[in-house]
């Protein structure tokens, strides 16, 4: 592999873009900084002098943004194409064909011939060409796309659909650009891989995670203003109706540490499910339901439930695109 030197700052410009291209979000340096240092312990990745240089791989280079896309939660934690490297390998030592090696570059080109192409459509070009069977010719293909997914080579600028700062998601409400949607894809796969940062997010993302969820969950979802709701955040139905109770009433608590949710306030929330005729209610907090709200519950028989922050992390890995 090629090495390249060039100065630290156009390290960390050049790794922001790439990052940002596949993932949609925006990484600043001491983001950047901060998730490679998990994993390499390379000097210029702690200093401020952002005009020395530093001489990399290619292959380093591509190993570092896959680590920072694996942070954001844009790729899944192990490769893939583990069992199709296998694949492959059982091939090679049957048929003693070193051709074989090279099918994967054969694929990447066959992408880049095709864009847009389907794995299965990818698998059926590499078996009709070099005249292989199905199941060699399908490894061969998930190695390729796995290959141009992770290239560095710039794209166009055409491909680029904008980037949202990671900072967005902790310090202000963020809409997303399908009104269909209460957040963004790119946002959930953040919060599966990085559950415990879900206590620092601006609470009103809070609010429109909890409402995405139960969106997957095939119910209709109304998401209330935010401000001057009574304390009623999310209302869930089983189907659409202007004139039926709400199937769930939910109120969400964006706490932080060991914040509890209060016996108050569940038993305020309780006379909001009574006024609506809701069928239950749901308390979802990142943070944790005191003792005694749990109690009053049991010994009252509220027809409430908590979602705690355990229980909401795992709503985001059931929603993160690699699951």
């Amino acid at each position: 592999m090629g090495h390249v030197l060039f100065p630290i700052r156009d390290f960390y410009d050049s790794a922001s873009e790439l990052v940002g291209i596949k993932s949609g979000i925006l990484l600043n340096r001491f983001d950047i900084s901060k998730i490679l240092l998990e994993k390499y312990n390379d000097d210029f990745l702690k200093s401020d002098n952002l005009d020395s240089f530093v001489r990399l791989g290619s292959d380093v280079i591509t190993n570092m943004v896959v680590q920072l896309r694996r942070k954001l939660g844009n790729l899944p934690m192990q490769s893939p194409t583990q069992k199709d490297y296998l694949v492959m390998r059982e091939y090679l030592i049957k048929t003693g064909d070193m051709t074989i090696s090279g099918l994967p570059s054969v694929g990447f080109h066959f992408i880049h011939e095709n864009p847009g192409i389907t794995k299965e459509e990818l698998a059926e070009k590499i078996k009709n060409s070099e005249k292989i069977d199905l199941r060699l010719a399908t490894a061969a293909a998930n190695i390729a796309l796995e290959m141009e997914d992770t290239d560095i080579v710039m794209k166009a600028p055409a491909d680029w659909d904008g980037f949202t700062p990671l900072s967005d998601i902790f310090d202000t409400e963020i809409k997303p650009k399908d009104a269909l949607d209460f957040i963004e894809q790119k946002f959930i796969d953040y919060l599966a891989v990085n559950g415990h940062e879900i206590e620092n997010i601006h609470w009103r993302n809070f609010e429109r995670f909890c409402a995405e969820y139960f969106k997957r969950q095939g119910y209709v979802v109304v998401l209330g203003p935010g401000t001057n709701d009574g304390g009623i955040d999310i209302r869930v139905f089983k189907e659409k109706s202007s004139t039926s109770s709400p199937f769930i009433l939910i109120q969400c608590k964006r706490y932080k540490g060991e914040h509890k949710v209060t016996i108050e306030t569940v038993k305020a929330f309780y006379s909001d499910v009574l006024f609506e005729g809701a069928n239950e209610g749901l308390i979802a907090t990142t943070g944790h339901i005191a003792s005694g709200g749990k109690k009053v519950c049991q010994a009252r028989k509220y027809n409430i439930t908590f979602a705690e922050k355990h229980n909401v992390s795992k709503w985001a890995t059931n929603m993160w695109t690699h699951k």
